[in-house]
């Protein structure tokens, strides 16, 4: 984004040459790259297109960039350089010089960029691409979004979820925390009563918080929630990932899930199920989830593509019971869908050409492998002396390290030698019950055979020898 200050003694085409040589002499903007068209950024800064020309045109003269005929201009290949530390310019993150660069980060949420079906899917955008081009008219989305993929995702979850419902029970979001915005929302004239898994994700409490809802936190057991003190609240909303718990992985026993859906009827509580990770379980089926059991609709189901595709799709859902879609209406009638018509027909068309099921498939042998490789060299280097919780599913494993570090000690150790691992600190609402010396790791973007190397690291690094 280019800022121009008309009040600034500087000429525009100055301050419009300023930009672009910092950002090519900076690397923000890459050889071969191409600079926007000077009708088009004269239109952005209201501004005459020959001041953006004659800033182009100097940008030429000293050799930043070249223009191509048919292609505009492009940037040259020049030796990238370092920022001052005094410099005035605001980067995305600060940098120690004296730390050492991270060489392994275990960020939960970060995908391995090789196994992304980018073939198939390229695919699927032209498809989309056909369908809108041979629509007769341009309009918005769907409110509650496109159709064709409302009745892929009820087709799809009810063959490996057991969910029934129907489309127009679907509402397509831009993610889990927007799903969990339009809840909150919805029961803002209820006595706004919000209970929650503790430790759980911090993201939701942040939301349910942020709209004042008064809210309860729930222990987690081996076998999932607590459901003894989740009863002893009154509460409209209870959040639960019952089928892998996040952080922990605990699995709600169908004891459990029968017990909760008896409460929720008995109460009139809404359970709001996160089905995050569904379809990453490694060594067994996939867990029934919660809405299959549910016979009296007090399920709100929810799930994203975050998780099975990539972060950056930005896709997700919730299923409505057909008692709250009244409620839905009055609120959100005259919302519309926040995700574009042209990615919602791309998902569709993926899933409906069985691009999405093998790619699931893929999916789960990719991180089958690295799991397990993950799981041998803990149980290699480290013996008895981690205690693993949550594997079997997923993509992240939570770590008790037995010693005298504790959590923040573990992690500057590790990140004293270019090893990022991760505190747990932030999910548990009731820092009492968060354990001294719990690490939390994600692992799909780290190379298997480098797992070994990196736990007899962290063990000397931890002094565990």
């Amino acid at each position: 984004m280019i800022y121009i200050d008309r009040n600034s003694s500087q000429p525009l085409y100055e301050q419009i040459y300023s930009h672009f040589s910092e950002e090519i002499l900076t690397g923000t903007l890459a050889a071969g790259s191409r600079l926007p068209a000077t009708r088009k950024l004269a239109e952005e800064l209201s501004i005459g297109r020959n001041t953006v020309d004659r800033a182009y045109q100097q940008l030429t003269a000293e050799g930043y960039v070249q223009p191509r005929t048919g292609s505009g201009f492009i940037v040259n290949r020049i030796p990238i350089e370092k920022i001052p530390q005094c410099s005035k310019k605001i980067l995305p993150a600060a940098v120690d010089d004296m730390s050492p660069s991270v060489r392994y980060d275990f960020a939960y949420g970060a995908m391995d960029n090789s196994v992304f079906p980018y073939n198939h899917w390229r695919k699927s955008l032209n498809n989309a691409l056909g369908m809108l081009e041979m629509s007769d008219s341009i309009h918005y989305p769907q409110r509650t979004g496109e159709l064709a993929l409302r009745q892929e995702i009820v087709r799809y979850l009810y063959h490996s979820r057991g969910v029934s419902c129907k489309p127009e029970q679907v509402v397509i979001t831009c993610g889990q925390q927007h799903s969990m915005e339009i809840i909150a929302n919805m029961f803002e004239d209820t006595g706004k009563t919000f209970s929650m898994e503790d430790p759980g994700y911090d993201g939701i409490r942040t939301i349910f918080s942020n709209h004042n809802f008064h809210m309860n936190y729930i222990p987690v057991e081996k076998d999932g929630i607590s459901i003894e003190c989740a009863t002893e609240f009154n509460t409209d909303l209870l959040y639960i990932t019952p089928s892998h718990q996040f952080p922990t992985g605990a699995v709600m026993s169908i004891g459990k899930r029968k017990e909760l859906l008896h409460w929720a009827e008995k109460s009139n509580t809404y359970l709001i199920e996160d089905d995050y990770d569904s379809e990453l379980r490694y060594y067994t089926n996939p867990i029934p989830s919660l809405q299959s059991l549910d016979k009296n609709s007090r399920t709100i189901y929810t799930g994203t593509f975050s998780k099975s595709l990539s972060p950056f799709m930005r896709l997700a859902y919730i299923i409505f019971p057909q008692s709250l879609l009244p409620r839905y209406y009055k609120y959100y009638s005259r919302y519309n869908s926040q995700v574009s018509t042209f990615h919602q027909l791309a998902l569709a068309d993926f899933m409906a050409s069985g691009c999405y099921e093998r790619h699931l498939n893929r999916l789960r042998t990719f991180y089958k492998k690295k799991h397990t490789a993950l799981l041998t060299a803990i149980s290699t280097v480290f013996g008895n002396s981690i205690e693993i919780s949550g594997e079997g599913a997923g993509l992240h494993l939570l770590l008790n390290v037995k010693g005298t570090l504790s959590q923040d000690e573990l992690i500057d150790k590790a990140g004293s030698i270019g090893i990022k691992v991760y505190s747990t600190k932030d999910l548990y609402a009731v820092a009492s019950r968060c354990p001294v010396s719990q690490l939390l790791i994600g692992f799909p973007t780290i190379p298997d055979e480098a797992f070994e190397k990196i736990m007899y690291e962290l063990k000397n690094v931890w002094d565990m020898s």
